[in-house]
């Protein structure tokens, strides 16, 4: 293996890409019950454009007969969104010229800060700097295994990881091992790790070249790293906290998470919550009906969703104020999300200023509600997180939403466009439909108030 070069760039006119592969287990989530989920054309082009994984499809895993593949799934996000997205000014291209810096960058690429991980960053060549590189994909797969603390299968990691890098135009990958079992490389004879030998052996048959390959017990200021490459080469971990990848990633209004947990947990069920929304369900429902029911004797079906539509904004809206929604008033907005037109018209709110609002209410539905109702709020959230760019976050989500109604049709569409490394620009395109759908109801979503 050759050494890496001294400078790689991360320039924001080629997005960063990160993903996150929380488990050894090979990629994949099958959609292949989903539909389109509704009128929405950009729900039927993910289903004609997308490539579902199949059983025949390399190195994926067939679905079993509750709708989940085995194994984990590959999460992408962009480092560095554009148009009404970006919050204030970037600042220009970050420059990583020491494998300090790069490895101190590596917690805002992901959005929190790996453990017992094995990272990537896959390299293309820059379009205006012929010897420098830039980093365009950054992948993270667990050492172990999250529910039981056991090493994770060398080769099944490796040959996940050849996968993601055997891409046209990869000229190379960076490898950082983290891991706090690492022996101390301070009078120790070199070791073999077996998931490098593996991973080295699968790169060499996909004609990637690992540049480098470094080692850190945990990504942390004035922490050490060394070289497995270059032996003698090592040096310390810059400040994650100042890095300008981090910066970037602050100015987008995206918090770096101490570990994955700390996502894991803001989608976590609360059983005190669930227990009291689940109490006002009922009554909720029964509240709809009637308003239903006097709309038909209207002859106003159109003015029954428009005010249900009305009342679910006017409630996000309250919480930029800081009001906390009581239990009947989740309730309401729960029931009302059972409609698919107006479900539709959510994701109108992803590319507008309320769509901060309108995640915290997702994540406290998510939360609070179990099943379908459950499904349906934490693909919301998955789907905010994937536009603005939090790829990992995303993919718990919709992984949530899969769990709690394996055959949500648009949890798995948004699903396996994270798979295929769909760019986030390209499911913003759900939001405008979801603005067409508020319109027919007669409601600007762009307004500043409803």
């Amino acid at each position: 293996m050759t050494p890496a070069p001294t400078s790689v760039s991360h320039s924001p006119a080629a997005p960063l890409r990160a993903l996150d592969h929380p488990g050894p287990a090979v990629m994949g989530r099958a959609a292949t019950r989903a539909g389109t989920g509704g009128r929405c054309p950009t729900a039927r082009s993910l289903t004609v454009r997308t490539p579902a994984p199949t059983a025949a499809g390399p190195g994926v895993s067939p679905a079993p007969a509750g709708g989940r593949p085995a194994g984990a799934a590959l999460l992408r996000c962009a480092e560095g969104a554009t148009g009404e997205y970006d919050r204030l000014a970037r600042p220009g291209p970050a420059r990583l010229d020491d494998p300090g810096d790069l490895i101190a960058a590596i917690p805002a690429m992901l959005g929190f800060r790996p453990e017992r991980s094995l990272v990537l960053a896959v390299l293309c060549a820059a379009p205006d700097a012929p010897h420098s590189a830039v980093i365009d994909l950054v992948v993270r797969f667990d050492l172990r295994q999250p529910a039981t603390g056991r090493p994770s299968d060398e080769g099944t990691v490796a040959a996940a990881a050849s996968r993601v890098c055997a891409r046209p135009g990869v000229v190379g990958v960076l490898v950082v091992l983290v891991d706090e079992g690492l022996p101390d490389p301070e009078g120790s004879l070199p070791q073999p790790i077996p998931v490098l030998t593996a991973l080295e052996r699968r790169m060499e048959s996909a004609a990637v070249p690992v540049r480098a390959v470094w080692a850190a017990h945990s990504i942390c200021n004035g922490r050490p790293w060394w070289s497995l490459t270059d032996p003698g080469h090592r040096g310390l971990i810059a400040d994650p906290v100042a890095s300008r990848v981090t910066l970037n990633r602050v100015l987008d209004g995206r918090p770096i998470r101490r570990c994955r947990g700390e996502l894991t947990a803001l989608i976590a069920p609360d059983p005190a919550l669930c227990e009291q929304v689940s109490a006002e369900l009922g009554a909720a429902q029964d509240r709809a009906k009637d308003r239903y029911v006097a709309a038909a004797r209207r002859e106003d079906p159109i003015g029954f969703l428009h005010g249900e539509l009305v009342t679910v904004l006017w409630l996000i809206s309250n919480t930029e104020s800081g009001a906390d929604l009581a239990a009947r008033e989740l309730a309401d907005i729960a029931v009302a999300l059972r409609d698919r037109e107006l479900r539709d018209c959510m994701f109108a709110l992803a590319a507008t200023v309320h769509a901060e609002a309108a995640e915290q209410v997702w994540s406290r539905l998510a939360r609070a509600l179990g099943g379908a109702d459950r499904a349906e709020t934490a693909m919301l959230l998955g789907y905010f997180a994937y536009v603005r760019g939090d790829g990992p976050f995303a993919g718990i989500a919709l992984d949530a939403a899969l769990d709690a109604d394996p055959h949500h049709s648009m949890a798995a569409l948004l699903h396996t466009a994270l798979e295929t490394e769909m760019r986030p620009e390209r499911v913003r395109d759900l939001a405008r439909c979801g603005k067409d759908c508020a319109l027919t109801l007669g409601v600007d979503m762009d307004a500043p108030q409803w």
